[in-house]
């Protein structure tokens, strides 16, 4: 399809710049871009002209900055890493420390494995 050309258009010279785009911008791109075509590094739009994917995403990103987000270097984007992968990072506070203490059985078992992952078991 060829939305989907100019789509991946966007999305790759945004990569190049170092920002990942969010849904919203996406179907902003989608609405602003219906019908038109890309050939090499042009855009073309019916009834208003042509101009570069370049172009497109430095107007994109003045209209609508919050849409845009740097990407993390030299780590994945968050978009593709997982949830258990952003778990580790996060550090567990004084509340499950506290529930922890408290619990009892299967419970006080997997909470002092997730713990000992995060290198946090405190010997409870």
């Amino acid at each position: 399809m060829i939305t989907d050309a100019i789509e991946d258009a966007v999305v790759s010279a945004a990569r190049a710049k170092g920002y990942a785009l969010n849904s919203t911008i996406m179907a902003t791109v989608a609405i602003d871009l219906a019908g038109s075509s890309l050939v090499g590094d042009l855009i073309t739009i019916p009834g208003k002209g042509s101009l570069s994917v370049a172009d497109y995403l430095r107007d994109l990103r003045d209209r609508a900055p919050s849409g845009f987000s740097r990407l993390q270097q030299p780590e994945k984007p968050d978009a593709e890493r997982t949830v258990t992968e952003m778990r580790r990072k996060r550090p567990l506070d004084a509340a499950w420390h506290d529930r922890h203490a408290r619990a009892t059985g299967i419970t006080k078992i997997m909470m002092s494995e997730i713990a000992a992952t995060r290198g946090e078991d405190k010997g409870n």
